[in-house]
């Protein structure tokens, strides 16, 4: 027989009465206490941007990127090159490499000491060759520069490909001889310190590209990038697992590792467990960070028409050619999440292997102590002169002022307040936790709380836990989207837990409900019941 709302939020609630009474007050002290700030770095002062005259529009978003991040005239540089997306490795060292190097020369952002070449990938490292002044430490890239350097080799030997980015090989812009072949240690991977505080970084770029479907787009995530510093990105996280083994363990290992970082930062997280993506119109409200893998065109949930990220959003799926096309609003996974609303996403325009391309959890785990995306990219990436790109705002910073230091407004106040308690309560018991949830949703936010905990009990694969908060939260909504998503949700969560009878009733009723006749996510109702033999 199933408990009562009632007596399961109350039997969370003897266990921590002393940890909510005071609550608000604590909640208010905490936030600034709880930043993560790490070392400042004016990196607008260090940042070069580069266009390309003949790409129509390129020299107008350079114009308008380094207006809003008051980058000085005199840093944006104007290339000639090709219009194509992809070029030749002459091609490149002729119209970019060589003429980049002689204006950082000419323009003194690199110091006078020669270069010297670097290691290859399989040596210790690359070495500090051509150590910069504090005068050039991030490249910008902006659209209509290539961003593929094509393979002339033929039949290379596995991880000796001369293939690449423009963006990679640009990283190591110091390097006299950079290797054409193969890729080099990326010296940067995974250290603590921000890019201008680490060991052997002297001669290596941050490099991002402002890149995308259209000009519109660009604008977009340079605006969106800017607001979410300024209000903070509050919302929730979704990881697409694949269910992958084997060689492929490591990349799962990745998300789920991504996913525990979430939730100790407070974000409230929706995991999907199943082998293929998410499925088509799910209802993922206000999605500020995804990361998931593992098909080679955009399907599924963020490919629904109705589906748009928050502001300011940071989403990736790792595919080996996820960014083989840029400038597409439905093709390959880079360009279509960003045509979806997401500021930032990263990926491969050639075959990287696993193991080179960026590591989701070293990412988020830098990005969420405050680094920029572009460090906390990079940081995360253990192959330079190889196949990766970052597109975004190189200096976004979401984190900056530390994780909880904003209190949300509107409808962010409820994420901020869920936020503030996970952080305050971090190390107490699970139980006490989830008790102050609960009893704080029954003062303010009851639904939106009761969902959040519901997710979180979910991650820790406590199904029971969710499903009774999820039913609790639905008789405390009047709202359709909200109480189809939670019954939608319930649902899943049946399934979870092998109730795939009770699973199937619970559909059919929603699908029977006129309340929910107009609702784009009824359609994942009608996938999901199906997909359960109906």
């Amino acid at each position: 027989m199933r408990r009562s709302h009632k007596l399961y939020t109350s039997s969370f609630i003897r266990q921590s009465a002393f940890i909510i009474r005071h609550f608000c007050l604590v909640l208010a002290l905490a936030l600034p206490a709880r930043a993560q700030l790490v070392a400042d770095w004016d990196a607008a002062a260090e940042t070069v941007v580069v266009f390309n005259p003949d790409f129509p529009g390129s020299a107008e978003l350079a114009a308008y990127y380094a207006e809003k991040r008051q980058i000085p005239k005199e840093r944006l540089i104007g290339l000639r090159c090709s219009q194509e997306d992809s070029i030749s490795r002459g091609e490149f060292e002729a119209q970019l490499r060589g003429p980049l190097l002689q204006l950082f020369a000419s323009r003194h952002w690199w110091n006078a000491e020669p270069p010297a070449p670097g290691r290859p990938l399989t040596g210790d490292g690359v070495p500090s060759p051509m150590a910069p002044s504090n005068k050039a430490r991030v490249l910008v890239l902006i659209r209509g520069l290539p961003f593929q350097i094509r393979r002339a080799a033929q039949n290379p030997k596995q991880s000796q490909e001369d293939e690449a980015s423009v963006d990679s090989e640009l990283t190591v812009l110091g390097l006299t001889k950079p290797p054409v072949q193969g890729g080099l240690r990326n010296p940067y991977f995974d250290q603590q310190s921000r890019f201008p505080q680490a060991a052997n970084s002297a001669g290596l770029l941050i490099v991002g590209r402002l890149d995308g479907p259209d000009d519109a787009t660009v604008k977009r995530m340079i605006d969106d990038a800017l607001h979410a510093e300024q209000t903070g990105l509050l919302g929730r996280a979704v990881i697409d697992l694949a269910q992958k083994s084997g060689a492929y363990q490591e990349g799962e290992d990745w998300l789920k590792n991504s996913a525990e970082s979430f939730r100790r930062a407070g974000i409230p997280v929706f995991i999907d467990r199943s082998e293929t993506v998410l499925r088509e119109s799910w209802p993922l409200p206000d999605t500020i960070l995804y990361f998931g893998w593992y098909t080679d065109h955009i399907s599924g949930a963020l490919a629904s028409p109705s589906f748009r990220f928050k502001r300011g959003a940071i989403a990736c799926h790792l595919h080996s050619f996820s960014a083989g096309i840029i400038r597409s609003h439905e093709k390959a996974w880079a360009g279509p999440l960003l045509s979806h609303g997401a500021a930032a996403t990263f990926g491969n325009v050639f075959e990287p292997y696993l193991a080179l391309t960026m590591h989701f959890d070293v990412f988020n785990r830098r990005l969420l102590e405050g680094f920029t995306v572009g460090e906390a990219a990079w940081n995360a990436t253990p192959a330079l002169s190889w196949m990766n790109v970052v597109l975004g705002d190189p200096l976004y910073r979401p984190f900056g002022k530390g994780i909880g230091a904003k209190l949300g407004e509107g409808s962010d106040r409820g994420y901020a307040l869920y936020q503030g308690m996970i952080l305050r309560l971090a190390g107490e018991p699970d139980s006490h936790i989830k008790a102050a949830l609960t009893e704080f949703a029954e003062k303010r936010e009851p639904s939106l709380f009761l969902e959040l905990t519901a997710l979180l009990s979910a991650l820790q694969s406590k199904l029971p836990q969710s499903l009774d908060l999820l039913e609790h939260a639905e008789s405390v909504t009047q709202d359709a989207a909200a109480l189809l998503r939670l019954k939608l949700y319930r649902a899943e969560m049946l399934r979870r837990s092998e109730k795939a009878s009770a699973a199937r009733t619970l559909l059919r009723e929603l699908l029977q409900d006129e309340r929910f006749k107009e609702q784009s996510a009824r359609a994942a109702a009608e996938s999901l019941l199906k997909d359960m033999g109906g």
